[in-house]
């Protein structure tokens, strides 16, 4: 066999490694991603605090998100509402009505697929928020659970917008209705 038969030889047997290469790699990428698609869940809230201020209420909300997957997740977009539930009020909390006629409120992150905060594989992060209520309307709505003196938070749901790695495909989740007792 001449040179050139053992180069073109050599060449063929070097993309052949390449393309078992690249063909393993990217099995592995969508079993990975399609792994965290699967296990991954829209943030849920942790805990929520009411702290007395002059004329009013700090109102803290802390959202926890797990990443049980093996690959990142990047949150572009979190959207969730909560409604303070009117203790006084026994109707059921998520009685349309009654949600009505209770103090809302509406937060969230609007980020793209760069910029959002990340949740590391297998890991999990808080997200923090804060509202400060002094308008006397709306701290009139604000009432304790009489009979055992704590507030309720009626989490109405929304929406995660997410990105699993650095795959350039869009995914939602969807904020479950729950109440925590604060």
């Amino acid at each position: 066999m001449n040179r050139i038969a053992w180069v073109i030889a050599i060449g063929y047997a070097s993309l052949a490694l390449i393309s078992a290469g690249m063909y393993v790699t990217s099995t592995v990428k969508f079993i990975d991603n399609s792994q965290t698609q699967l296990q991954f869940r829209a943030p849920y809230l942790e805990n929520a605090t009411f702290t007395a201020i002059p004329g009013g209420w700090n109102i803290s909300f802390q959202w926890r998100v797990d990443d049980p997957g093996r690959l990142p997740v990047r949150i572009a977009i979190f959207q969730w509402e909560v409604a303070v539930d009117n203790g006084t009020d026994s109707r059921n909390p998520f009685d349309p009505v009654k949600l009505g006629l209770e103090y809302h409120i509406l937060r969230g992150i609007n980020l793209d697929r760069f910029t959002g905060p990340v949740i590391l594989a297998g890991g999990s992060r808080s997200f923090h928020w804060w509202v400060n209520e002094t308008d006397p309307a709306n701290v009139g709505k604000i009432a304790k659970n009489p009979a055992d003196g704590r507030f309720t938070v009626v989490v109405i749901g929304d929406v995660v917008i997410y990105y699993v790695g650095d795959i350039n495909e869009r995914h939602a989740a969807y904020v479950e209705p729950t109440i925590v007792r604060a």
